[in-house]
């Protein structure tokens, strides 16, 4: 058990990151999705003829994984605000709002220079997130119980 919240939630959200990421990489290995989290990450901070390069793939998997680590950070707070009662659906939510917040908003706003459009990624993309939520939350839970406030 982890006594300190920001380290388990930060923890916490980078392996739901990099769990979340799995199902992506073996759908873009088949061919059926264009891009993989991490491209899109590096694409915010570097051109996109770079991506894949070993340091764009590089700066892409950083960048993913703290901003998962970030997430982790959400669902902490959510979980102090609230109590960590029914940390599954809670996750899901968290998992679907963020979906919606990056897929649907940052990312067509410019934030990244790839907006993959693909329906499939679009469904898919939610489908991980909800494997982000559902894992963060649940190693939260295990990591560092919270009580409600």
């Amino acid at each position: 058990m982890l006594k300190d919240s920001f380290v388990s939630g930060t923890i916490a959200g980078m392996i739901a990151t990099i769990i979340k990421a799995t199902p992506n990489f073996l759908l873009w290995k088949f061919g059926l999705v264009k891009y993989l989290y991490l491209h899109i990450a590096a694409s915010a901070i570097i051109l996109p003829q770079d991506i894949d390069t070993f340091l764009g793939i590089t700066l892409g998997g950083i960048s993913d994984v703290l901003t998962g680590g970030m997430f982790g950070l959400l669902i902490v707070v959510t979980f102090k605000l609230t109590s960590n009662d029914a940390w599954w659906y809670k996750g899901m939510i968290i998992g679907s709002i963020l979906w919606l917040f990056a897929l649907g908003v940052v990312i067509n706003l410019g934030a990244a220079r790839i907006i993959p459009v693909q329906p499939i990624f679009r469904l898919t993309s939610w489908i991980d997130h909800l494997i982000f939520g559902i894992t963060a939350s649940y190693l939260i839970t295990k990591w560092s119980p919270i009580e409600k406030n």
